[in-house]
């Protein structure tokens, strides 16, 4: 399901993604903004927001796999050319799916380091204890507000964090770990340091989850293919910690991808 902005002035359609237990209100700010002059869809991922049918609670119905056919379907009608934008999870799933999008222009990533397989989380990620509620069927709310006042640098952001949290389907959880426990990913490593399409990524200098070093490498192994945008006092959310100063960044990367 997915949330869509169609009053535009110019050719281009912006794809955004949330991450795992988030929703597609974390990019409200974007979809809403009138300073960026194309076409938005935020998605809500299976499990999430407002895309939660009775008929789909399969720990199934909630893997990569199933993330990736889904995305794929709601997005195979676009003609335009596209810019998909990913946070965490979603992050994940862009680099997964991009190089199957058609007129693919420009790949964002944040919150996402772009794992090898398998998977190297002990280089991409940061040794923090609070992630393991993301992968916690059903963690307490203190688990939960502790988890996300622990990843966030502006606690405004935190209460809608918790909502989405504590909204989306426990099974989400269940099979995301699953698949991180399977090694159920592609080779976002390789994809992400070899394909020619210009990519993007935004590092919170707040961010306690993930490693920057690791993206600083990934970074110089694009052959300046990538470019690596750090906002300060900004956690793991950048889309909502400083949706100005977001907002700013993904209209000039469209901009120049667009046009």
């Amino acid at each position: 399901m997915m949330e869509q902005n169609t009053a535009k002035q110019h050719k281009g359609t912006i794809v955004l993604i949330h991450g795992n237990s988030s929703s597609s209100e974390i990019f409200k700010a974007t979809t809403e903004s009138d300073l960026i002059p194309y076409n938005k869809i935020a998605i809500d991922l299976l499990g999430h927001g407002n895309n939660q049918p009775e008929s789909l609670n399969q720990e199934e119905h909630f893997s990569i796999v199933a993330y990736k056919k889904d995305i794929l379907k709601q997005l195979e009608h676009i003609e335009d050319d596209v810019l998909l934008v990913g946070n965490s999870l979603g992050g994940h799933i862009a680099i997964e799916i991009a190089s199957q999008i058609k007129n693919l222009k420009g790949l964002v990533i944040f919150g996402t380091p772009p794992l090898k397989k398998p998977l190297n989380f002990d280089e991409g990620f940061l040794p923090v204890e609070e992630l393991q509620t993301f992968f916690k069927e059903d963690p307490s709310h203190s688990e939960i507000e502790t988890t996300i006042n622990a990843i966030v640098n502006n606690k405004e952001a935190s209460s809608l964090l918790i909502s989405d949290f504590k909204k989306s389907n426990p099974l989400v959880r269940k099979a995301i770990a699953n698949d991180a426990a399977n090694s159920n990913f592609s080779n976002e490593f390789d994809y992400f340091t070899t394909t020619k399409t210009p990519k993007y990524i935004i590092a919170g200098d707040h961010d306690i989850s993930i490693n920057l070093n690791y993206l600083k490498e990934i970074t110089a192994l694009c052959n300046g293919n990538c470019e690596l945008i750090t906002f300060e006092n900004c956690g793991h959310y950048p889309s909502i910690e400083q949706p100005e100063k977001f907002n700013n960044t993904i209209n000039k990367i469209a901009t120049q991808l667009f046009n």
